[in-house]
């Protein structure tokens, strides 16, 4: 699961997914991941990425 991000939307919110995302993808199986992508140019929250290094992860 991907659930992107931009700066707006960068607060207390977005961390509470993120915990509960980090705490989903084990259980829900081999074959799911969870990330929190944030737009390039804004700084991720702990735990998210970048457009830009979630790319890097595809290849």
């Amino acid at each position: 699961m991907v659930e992107p991000k931009g700066e707006q939307l960068k607060n207390d919110d977005s961390r509470r997914k993120l915990k509960l995302g980090r705490k989903w993808s084990p259980l829900a199986g081999d074959k799911f991941r969870y990330y929190m992508v944030f737009q390039d140019g804004v700084t991720p929250l702990e735990g998210a990425l970048n457009r830009s290094q979630f790319f890097s992860l595809l290849k």
